[in-house]
């Protein structure tokens, strides 16, 4: 955390006060979109959508809109191209949710948008202002596990006008990675989940090495949204397992396409002094079922795509940067288990082996064999057999 941006106050005091306008300011002034220079046809369209807007139309057509648009003279907007260019900063700026992927609606009130989904993820003082029924099997399923049905979805936006736009305000909540679609009639919203993760799911299964995103400072939403990504973007699904799915608070086991290769994505606060650098961490960790080996080839495909996903989610946050910040497990296992394991850094990883002094055991760390599975490593081992060859041959 940036300790110059961080302001404490005092009821009927100043204090502080002025220092936080001018850093409030400063911020605003750093955002991509200050100070450009913007056509004026573009603040007559932001009129006509305040004015929508205020006529109560919560949704709105994109088609109906650029009929309007196009053939009023005096916006000055004479192409379907512009209009949507207009669409997108006035999206990026917070204005209207636009989504160049849900081409066909426009959603104009932002924060009716906002508390469609405060009713989905209540609690129970939430419940009691809703005046709904908390009792049925399906509600409890979403309170504990996650799993929203589209009949307790119907419950929780009753008596409202979000029942009437519902196909809509799934669609903009999914592209937002706020739920994950499993089916058309359930969706998982994963910050609903309060089910501990067991670790006895991968008792009978061969594992990889774990691979650290490492982080200084890392929002839960994050996870939460590289979970969602993965399932809606990704064509995976929770593991289904001894008759329930493999989805909890901060550990989530996905099934890949090919259907038996799995993943583990797992979000972890790692309090031992020797991580005090990067003291959160996003895990990943493939399995399949015993005598089933990993394929390496399915396990570097994980790595790319799941690095892309938290690389577009953590855009923008630059407390959240990836790049270069990866790390292992220096102990094979599986996630959970109970013996002693530490990260180490990949550019710490240099020899064949390292010798981690980090558990309260030193032991010797084989880089290779925890490395492979996200790694390519034969220029490296062929590096090191040339290496070895020659200076066999200084020798002769």
């Amino acid at each position: 955390m940036d300790k110059s941006r961080v302001f404490s106050f005092k009821k009927e005091s100043k204090k502080n006060v002025k220092d936080f306008k001018k850093c409030f300011a400063s911020t605003v002034k750093l955002q991509s979109h200050w100070g450009a220079k913007l056509p004026i046809s573009w603040t007559k369209l932001e009129s006509v959508l305040r004015k929508l807007k205020e006529k109560s139309h919560k949704v709105f057509s994109v088609l109906n809109l650029s009929r309007f648009v196009l053939k009023t003279n005096e916006l000055g907007i004479n192409n379907e191209e512009d209009l949507l260019d207009a669409l997108m900063f006035f999206n990026d700026t917070g204005v209207i949710l636009y989504r160049i992927e849900i081409k066909d609606i426009i959603i104009l009130d932002v924060q009716w948008f906002v508390d469609a989904f405060k009713r989905i993820i209540f609690d129970e003082e939430h419940i009691k202002d809703m005046d709904v029924s908390s009792d049925t099997e399906e509600f409890k399923t979403l309170r504990k596990h996650g799993l929203l049905s589209s009949n307790a979805l119907n419950v929780v936006w009753q008596n409202s006008e979000f029942g009437k736009h519902k196909k809509d305000l799934v669609s903009y909540m999914k592209h937002l990675d706020m739920l994950a679609e499993l089916s058309e009639e359930k969706w998982y919203v994963p910050c609903m989940n309060k089910q501990k993760f067991e670790c006895k799911f991968l008792d009978n299964c061969n594992v990889s090495s774990r691979l650290c995103f490492l982080f200084e400072f890392l929002p839960f939403v994050i996870y939460h949204r590289l979970v969602v990504a993965c399932i809606n973007n990704m064509w995976m699904k929770p593991w289904e397992s001894t008759g329930r799915m493999s989805i909890f608070h901060t550990v989530t086991i996905l099934t890949c396409k090919d259907d038996y290769h799995r993943v583990l994505i797992a979000i972890c606060d790692n309090k031992e002094p020797t991580h005090n650098d990067f003291p959160y961490s996003i895990e990943i960790q493939s399995n399949v079922t015993k005598p089933r080996e990993i394929d390496i080839g399915v396990t570097l495909k994980l790595k790319e795509d799941i690095f892309r996903n938290l690389t577009n989610l953590t855009r923008g946050l630059p407390s959240c940067e990836t790049s270069s910040q990866l790390g292992y497990r220096c102990r094979i296992q599986p996630f959970g288990g109970n013996q002693e394991s530490h990260i180490i850094k990949e550019e710490e990883m240099l020899a064949s082996n390292y010798d981690c002094a980090k558990c309260s055991q030193p032991h010797i760390v084989d880089v290779d064999s925890i490395c492979r599975f996200w790694k390519v490593i034969l220029f490296v081992n062929l590096k090191r057999r040339s290496t070895y060859m020659h200076s066999l041959s200084l020798k002769q």
